[in-house]
């Protein structure tokens, strides 16, 4: 059955609107970022032996610095309990010290220990190299207009939150 929508208006007209292909662009670059094996060569350059639903977890307690497990499932779009779990398992490997909120008892905060620190600055080192292989034929004012850019798309897709 043929949609009665008329897409055509939305997109003045033509046949794939320009916000489709950033929305498009933007998913390609996030399925590449959350690629499973590209987090076990992270883990395995880290020295470090993690499940990748813990890494991400890691990743996004690093991101964050301290965090509560609340606003960490939110970022990484995981529910409370699995968060919970994978936090349980980096704190006991070392990695993750968990306290109480200072505002909110029942709150949990996560932040890296000290050995979580220098297994994510293992892993940002590796980001970083990677980053640079890829950026290697672009200019320095391509790579700031880059990053202006994709923050600046961060802060307008924030206004609908």
């Amino acid at each position: 059955m043929a949609s009665s929508i008329d897409t055509s208006a939305r997109c003045n007209g033509k046949i794939i609107c320009m916000e489709d292909k950033i929305f498009k662009a933007v998913i390609d670059l996030v399925s590449i970022i959350n690629r499973p094996d590209r987090d076990k060569k992270m883990i395995a350059n880290a020295g470090v032996n993690l499940e990748a639903a813990a890494f991400r977890v890691f990743v996004g307690i690093g991101h964050l610095e301290s965090t509560s497990v609340g606003d960490l499932a939110a970022m990484l779009g995981k529910n409370y309990s699995s968060v919970s779990r994978q936090i349980d398992k980096l704190e006991t490997a070392g990695l993750v010290r968990t306290y109480p909120s200072n505002e909110d008892s029942r709150i949990r905060v996560s932040e890296l220990t000290n050995y979580g620190k220098e297994v994510n600055s293992v892993i940002n080192l590796t980001r970083q190299r990677i980053m640079r292989e890829a950026l290697a034929d672009w200019t320095p004012e391509e790579k700031t207009h880059l990053l202006n850019n994709l923050k600046r798309l961060f802060d307008s897709l924030s206004k609908f939150d």
